[in-house]
């Protein structure tokens, strides 16, 4: 590692041992390297004086130099004696090798379960607790205290922090995480708390004098200097975190709209409230709104265009994104610290990817809208004289397309929301189109989204109007405990205010969704019957059975996600049995009347394939023949192989072909294809 701006190099040598498993490391390390001040040192942890026998200096983390060039910093992890052994059933009299069991042992005091540490196996063995070496009386000083934990050294290397969760392992395990903050002196190693059970902490300031945290509803600094704890938004007139509306996830301390970064020097902090950014004095004294937004519900966001780590240029002007929170227009506004914010560009598209030139006043940006592709744009710093330079589509005038607008709409307990309506090519008002609403949570932001065709893309919107239908995304939003019952309180009422419009046939609409979204896809039709079909991908099915399952690809049981994540259920359900019961597609498998058609991989490492088990068994027990489940052998929670790609895709056209459509029905549809009859055509492809 070379120090920024310097003639100073650190490197790691291995050095063997053959009293230990692994290697470890001596630090190289010189200063003025090629100069006639050049100086080398070496650390051998061997002859260090207080570096911990039973640890070695690990390859994993870098060596990182200090800014000032007076000290490196490394890190350290156990490692084993060679001799040793954990085998306690070895027999020494024995002469014969048994095969060792290789059961696994699953206690519930676990913090990380054991599928979650056979999945981050590789990251458990490249942790290192964070150590320095100053070269004043060439010192060796323990900064990091445990693996798990993170530190990290503030800007000016005085200080560093180390977060500490211990005394919250139970609560973390099911979603509800804190830690404590401990402050460290990086010459002496000392160390004190200074934060307790804090949910979100949000780092140091440019300089390292203030550590900045969110806690209840308010921001605030803990002063390095004084020992005191400031905060800095208590008596300012806005509110600077979501709600339960905005974040309807039952946790108990709502998360802030978020930190745009630390003016230059420690004498400022720029935040967000929900639709500006905020000037705040990391001593509470003063605050400032250095935007206007709230006035039009327009969001603005710093878009950081340099390098920040040693905070923004207070001189500079500040770009920020647009973003407007009914229209859906997109755009850029610039300010500079004192004055009054500037509009450069807002228009009815999806603005995005700013960005500017290295040594030129030249900025790029992207636009697009459901039927005109992402292009490029260059322009001088007021970027309304953007230029349009790229044209990723030139044929798309040679196509029929449809087009996008905004709908608004009430639920069903009189919230009010938006969706996203996307035409039918060659959209005729004289006619009356079906339908296929495709949910998740809020998806009316993607109103102006432009969607490559491809069959490759199975839930491809742009296929589908193609096809002939409009294409419905309503936003949802949800109430703890009823994730399922709040699905229904939007979708019913989004699709009727399209029906009332006199735009589709009410007979023929069809819904589709995945994951999260198929978990709608399979509860709404039990709950009603508008849809004329169903098309739900790798869904939660059983709200019982799906709490205690795993999502293996990470590890996690599901129970954290179960409770505060989006699930939304708050409590397990021998707590409120009753609302796992009607929010589970299967405790109404009976009522459903719609022609479902559901797919899972067998290899789903996020939603257990088993729930797609469950249901089939349930629906084929009650006797409903309408039901057809696939199962692509080896794939995961999304398809990725071509093959079962196309073909999902082209199934789920023939599904609603049939359905919404009248098309012939294949033969797959009504009667289902035998494994035999299934490999004699493989065999014949």
């Amino acid at each position: 590692s070379w120090r920024e701006d310097a003639r100073d190099l650190a490197v790691l040598r291995s050095q063997e041992d053959e009293g230990f498993e692994e290697d470890t490391h001596v630090i190289l390390a010189w200063s003025g390297l090629g100069t006639r001040r050049e100086t080398q040192r070496v650390f051998d942890p061997v002859a260090a004086a207080q570096f911990p026998e039973a640890m070695r200096i690990a390859e994993h983390k870098p060596p990182e130099w200090a800014e000032d060039g007076a000290s490196v910093f490394f890190g350290i992890r156990p490692r084993g004696r060679a001799e040793e052994s954990d085998d306690e059933e070895v027999d020494s009299t024995s002469t014969k090798k048994e095969k060792v069991s290789d059961v696994q042992i699953w206690h519930a005091k676990d913090f990380r379960i054991v599928p979650m540490q056979q999945a981050q196996e590789d990251r458990d063995l490249e942790r290192t607790m964070l150590c320095a070496w100053h070269f004043d009386g060439d010192r060796f000083v323990q900064l990091g205290t445990n693996l798990m934990e993170r530190v990290d050294v503030l800007e000016g290397g005085r200080h560093a922090t180390e977060t500490w969760g211990e005394p919250y392992r139970f609560e973390t395990m099911f979603g509800r995480e804190y830690e404590d903050v401990y402050l460290i002196d990086v010459e002496t190693g000392e160390r004190h708390k200074i934060l307790e059970r804090v949910r979100h902490v949000l780092g140091g300031s440019a300089m390292g004098r203030y550590i900045l945290y969110f806690k209840a509803k308010d921001y605030w600094t803990y002063d390095i200097n004084t020992g005191r704890h400031l905060d800095l938004t208590g008596d300012v007139p806005t509110v600077f975190a979501y709600d339960e509306e905005e974040y309807d996830y039952p946790v108990q301390q709502y998360p802030p709209y978020g930190v745009a970064g630390w003016i230059e020097g420690d004498d400022e902090v720029l935040v967000y409230d929900k639709y500006d950014v905020w000037r705040l004095s990391p001593d509470g004294s003063t605050a400032e709104r250095l935007t206007n937004g709230v006035d039009e519900k327009v969001r603005h966001r710093y878009v950081s265009l340099d390098d920040d780590d040693e905070g923004i240029d207070r001189d500079e002007y500040l770009y920020l994104s647009l973003f407007g929170e009914r229209t859906k227009k997109g755009g850029y506004a610039r300010v500079r610290l004192g004055r009054a914010p500037e509009q450069l560009l807002f228009e009815d598209k999806r603005v995005t990817n700013l960005a500017r030139a290295d040594s030129a006043d030249v900025f790029l940006y992207m636009k697009q809208s459901f039927d005109d592709s992402p292009d490029a744009f260059v322009g001088g710093p007021i970027l309304r004289d953007g230029r349009q330079v790229s044209e990723t589509n030139p044929f798309q005038q040679d196509f029929a397309w449809g087009r996008s607008e905004l709908v608004d709409f009430v639920n069903a307990t009189g919230r009010s929301l938006q969706a996203a309506l996307l035409y039918p090519a060659g959209y005729d008002p004289s006619r009356r189109y079906p339908m296929i609403v495709y949910t998740y949570e809020i998806l009316s932001q993607r109103v102006h989204s432009y969607v490559v065709p491809s069959e490759r893309s199975y839930y491809n919107f742009s296929v589908f109007t193609s096809q002939g239908y409009f294409v419905l995304l309503p936003d949802i939003v949800y109430r703890d405990r009823d994730p399922g019952r709040s699905a229904v309180e939007a979708v019913e009422p989004a699709v009727s205010a399209i029906v009332d419009r006199g735009l589709v046939d009410p007979e023929r609409i069809g819904l589709v969704g995945h994951s999260w979204g198929g978990y709608q896809a399979t509860y709404i039709p039990t709950q009603t019957d508008i849809f004329a079909a169903s098309v739900a991908g790798a869904p939660l099915t059983n709200f019982l059975s799906m709490m205690g399952a795993i999502h293996w690809r990470p590890g996690l049981p599901e129970t954290g996600h179960w409770e505060t994540g989006q699930a939304r259920m708050e409590v397990p359900f021998w707590e409120d049995f009753d609302a796992h019961v009607r929010n589970s597609p299967a405790a109404f498998v009976h009522q459903l009347n719609t022609p479902m058609l559901m797919m899972f991989g067998d290899a789903d490492g996020t939603v257990d394939w088993h729930q797609g088990i469950e249901f089939y068994n349930f629906a084929r027990r009650a006797g409903k023949e309408d039901f057809v489940m696939l199962v692509y052998p080896g794939e995961d929670h999304g398809l990725r192989q071509k093959q079962n790609q196309i073909d999902y895709h082209r199934r789920i056209l023939q599904w609603f072909g049939h359905h919404l459509k009248g098309e012939a029905a294949p033969k797959w549809m009504t009667e289902g294809v035998s494994h035999l009859d299934r490999q004699k055509e493989l065999s014949k492809r």
